[in-house]
């Protein structure tokens, strides 16, 4: 399979890449351009957004977004019955890429470390991404809350997938609409967040590899998505010790900690629950007061050993698939 895959393009100031003139578009002009590039077809049952991670080409960001997107496609048509309650799937699928490159050292994992926090502070990729997330929210029929049973309900499901560095763009994504929100503004990230038309609602969250201390939902600015925020969904996280570059790199540049993605959240414990990265055939039990779910994912992501980030990119699989459907039926 090939899904097609939407691409939204931002520069290093977390500006929005006219996707046909390659010039930065003008705040004022986004959501034309957005309105103009990215179409909600009213088939659509959930939306994915995916945003790559460190050293990641356009290119490779592209094909990295259709290969995973092509493991959900196939993992649904092989077994649709392990998903019960997506009654018909329609995936629409968006990519966002920003410049990732660096060489594969402490040097240059601080390089893109330290360009995704100047990016993240300044608000602009935070906004950006959140408006990509507003427009689809505007436009899309929210999903209903049905019975206990939920096999009724309906809508349009919105997910956030996102690989190493890219977490850290969803996270603080969430936090600045949840800010937004705390301050008396609209229930939506439409840009610019002038739309209050019903509340907004991120129904998954998953981060492959996520490079971020693990300590981080102890310490701001992250603890505060153990907050009442915007995400309506446990944040899953998976982990791998092969993952060199949340290992070895991550620790020389983060001054010796270890990374989520190489060992999991350690932190607060009350809100953690720890899973292994489950085959296709088996299901989640999932925990309703869990808001950070450890996926252990060490069994699977494992390949790299000649790459100096080792597996940090080892997750193209089925099983990565499958856990993004489950969490997919879990928001049902």
């Amino acid at each position: 399979m090939n899904p097609h895959v939407d691409l939204i393009d931002i520069d290093e100031q977390g500006r929005l890449v006219h996707p046909r003139h390659a010039s930065a578009v003008p705040p004022e002009d986004v959501p034309r351009v957005l309105e103009k590039h990215l179409r909600l077809r009213e088939d659509t049952t959930d939306i994915f957004l995916y945003v790559h991670g460190w050293r990641t080409s356009s290119d490779a960001a592209h094909d990295a977004a259709q290969r995973l997107f092509a493991l959900v496609d196939t993992t649904m048509a092989q077994q649709p019955r392990s998903y019960p309650r997506i009654r018909r799937f329609r995936p629409q699928y968006v990519s966002v890429r920003w410049p990732s490159h660096s060489l594969p050292t402490p040097r240059g994992y601080r390089t893109v470390r330290d360009r995704t926090a100047i990016m993240a502070s300044t608000g602009q990729t935070a906004r950006l991404i959140g408006s990509v997330l507003g427009y689809f929210n505007e436009h899309r029929q929210p999903p209903e809350p049905g019975p206990d049973v939920l096999a009724s309900s309906y809508g349009q499901y919105l997910h956030c997938i996102g690989h190493s560095f890219g977490s850290r763009f969803l996270l603080h994504a969430i936090l600045e609409s949840t800010r937004r929100l705390s301050h008396g503004g609209p229930n939506t990230l439409a840009w610019p967040w002038a739309s209050s038309l019903y509340p907004w609602t991120l129904d998954s969250l998953t981060l492959f590899q996520a490079a971020l201390p693990a300590d981080s939902f102890l310490h701001s600015p992250y603890a505060g998505m153990l907050k009442p925020n915007v995400l309506n969904a446990p944040i899953a996280m998976t982990f791998s010790p092969a993952d060199r570059a949340l290992g070895f790199w991550h620790r020389q540049a983060e001054e010796r900690q270890d990374a989520i993605g190489f060992r999991g959240a350690t932190g607060p414990t009350a809100s953690l629950q720890t899973l292994p990265l489950l085959a296709t055939d088996q299901h989640y039990k999932l925990l309703q007061s869990t808001k950070l779910l450890n996926i252990d994912a060490s069994s699977h992501f494992r390949h790299g050993k000649r790459r100096p980030e080792g597996a940090h990119s080892d997750y193209f699989h089925p099983e990565s698939a499958h856990l993004l459907l489950s969490l997919a039926q879990a928001a049902r």
